[in-house]
């Protein structure tokens, strides 16, 4: 996991807005210490601001004189934390106690700043549950299109932001640029741990482009971006001016000051094309050059899956389909026919898609969308994408090949299966900067298996070593999120089910054979098969076991 350091703390609340440098804890109490900041479970690292009551936010960079440490109210675990002097934009200067360690996900954790006389101040906080926003299908109305954001399991969702990611901006080249876009949109928790935002995307987004003159640009995708945060987290206004007030919103024993648990949750997406149109963006790829050509049945009777990635449906009626020349196309699609968000749509071919040729989808005005090269392939298999709708062409001195592309089993409208057991991601586990991922061979014959966390990080993607287990450590292109990824597994085989496929040869090739989506994860605590694959079922909080078999966390389990 990329290291985070947290520094630069938020005042009072993270709550909406920011923070206030300004504010005097001089109150003349009988109380020892300021606190400020929040634990992260995503983190590997903490931070804390302290500040002795009788000195001021922008005091002087002398020693605080405070012992601070926290404690895992479950397991006992006495974490000690170090200080050190930050100096913030405006010159002043400030101590930030920090620690190296990740809190676990729904652990009761006690922070204590002790002076040396013994009077402390502390506090107790609940870290939340690790969770993924979820963005579900948009909602039109004249002018306006609203993309809804799911947190489910969250005990307090606060402060979300839009940001876009674009190309084309004034100044910045080629390069993809993020901004955030200002939008009046609160969390609201419609049922116990589920909050939901309403984004307004098409409005905010072209407003924004407009003021900054951005109208052209490319978008790359949307986030929105919040704070999952714990129960306690409930600031009593609105107004940081209020909030900055010393005792206001404290959760502090013997001082002052908040000290809350949360970290940052994004939801990424791609809006459709005619969503990014009314926004503002330049729209020139065709409305649906998303859709993938997933899976391919060839031969008389043969079909074609589509696949959408986007959470709208995408319109391909009137499109074509055909294996040759643009002019005349074999078969024209039904007028209304749509590919559903986030689903499959299954066209029955009018002719017959033989290995050898491509086999293209074609817009309305007969300009070409996507396409596939349909390779042979055995009696009974289908060919297409594992995972469904993934790509990466590898550079010709390496073959060519597609990684993600190969002999299915037959899904027609469901997910792809590769429908041979080949090897499998069989442990994922994430600590700071030291995790690892861990492979078990399941076939004869696989040979230069490598694990990354992104689909275009095949080259990077470091080689697992050992055997039967092959254990792969963090660092470029394996990057191990504490809060949830996914781990692409790949490998070089022979496939026995093309030994009867007449001119393609059963040459070993490399392929995508495994792809698995971990959640966040509990400190110690790892994700994988238990028992091994491929027997067993993928579980959470096993107890690691790098290079062995897998274990569950406990006896009796």
């Amino acid at each position: 996991m990329t290291r985070l350091r947290l520094l630069a703390l938020a005042l009072v609340a993270l709550t909406a807005a920011g923070c206030e440098e300004d504010v005097d804890p001089t109150l003349g109490v009988d109380a020892t210490f300021t606190l400020y900041g929040r634990l992260d479970p995503t983190a590997d690292q903490q931070a804390v601001r302290v500040v002795p009551i009788t000195e001021t936010i922008d005091a002087p960079t002398d020693v605080v004189g405070a012992t601070v440490t926290s404690t895992d109210l479950e397991t006992g675990a006495v974490e000690a934390w170090r200080d050190s002097v930050v100096t913030y934009p405006d010159g002043s200067t400030g101590h930030v106690y920090v620690a190296d360690f990740t809190p676990r996900p729904g652990s009761r954790v006690r922070l204590e700043a002790a002076r040396p006389d013994g009077e402390a101040a502390a506090v107790e906080v609940t870290i939340p549950p690790i969770i993924r926003p979820e963005v579900a299908a948009p909602r039109a109305a004249p002018g306006e299109v609203v993309f809804p954001i799911r947190f489910d399991g969250a005990p307090r969702v606060i402060a979300g932001q839009l940001q876009i990611v674009v190309r084309g901006a004034p100044g910045a080249g080629g390069e993809a640029r993020t901004f955030g876009v200002p939008i009046e949109a609160r969390p609201v928790e419609v049922a116990p741990d589920r909050w939901v935002v309403d984004v307004p995307f098409a409005s905010a987004v072209r407003e924004f482009l407009v003021l900054r003159e951005f109208l052209g640009v490319r978008l790359v995708a949307a986030d929105y971006v919040a704070f999952v945060v714990d129960e306690t987290w409930d600031p009593p206004s609105d107004d940081p001016a209020a909030l900055a007030e010393p005792g206001v919103f404290s959760n502090v024993t013997g001082g002052l000051g908040f000290v809350g648990a949360g970290y940052r949750a994004t939801a990424r997406w791609i809006p459709s094309a005619t969503v990014q149109a009314a926004a503002g963006f330049t729209v020139d790829r065709d409305p649906a050059s998303y859709v993938s050509i997933n899976e391919i049945q060839g031969g008389p009777g043969g079909w074609v899956e589509l696949y959408n990635p986007l959470v709208s449906d995408v319109a391909i009626g009137g499109y074509g389909l055909t294996d040759a020349a643009v002019d005349p196309l074999r078969q024209t699609l039904a007028p209304g026919l749509s590919v559903p968000a986030l689903g499959f749509l299954t066209v029955d071919l009018a002719f017959s898609a033989d290995p050898g040729e491509f086999v293209g989808l074609y817009g309305r005005q007969r300009d070409l969308v996507t396409q596939v090269f349909l390779e042979r392939t055995a009696a009974g298999a289908t060919y297409g994408a594992f995972p469904d709708g993934e790509s990466y062409q590898l550079p010709s001195s390496l073959g060519g090949v597609n990684v993600f592309r190969g002999p299915l089993a037959p899904t027609r409208n469901g997910s792809n299966r590769l429908g041979l057991d080949v090897a499998a991601v069989n442990e994922v586990y994430t600590e700071g900067a030291v995790g690892w991922a861990e492979a078990v061979v399941l076939g004869q014959g696989a040979a230069g298996l490598r694990l990354m966390s992104a689909p275009d990080g095949y080259l990077e993607a470091p080689r697992a070593a050992g055997g039967p287990f092959w254990v792969a450590d963090e660092g470029p292109g394996l990057e191990l999120v504490q809060g949830g990824g996914d781990v692409y597994l790949a490998a070089t085989y022979a496939d026995p089910r093309l030994l009867d496929a007449e001119g393609f040869p059963a040459a070993p090739r490399a392929r995508v054979v495994d792809v698995r989506r971990y959640a966040g994860q509990t400190v110690g605590l790892s994700d994988g098969y238990f028992p091994d694959a491929p027997a067993g079922a993928w579980t959470a909080g096993l107890r690691p076991t790098r290079g062995a078999a897998n274990a569950a966390s406990r006896l009796g389990r």
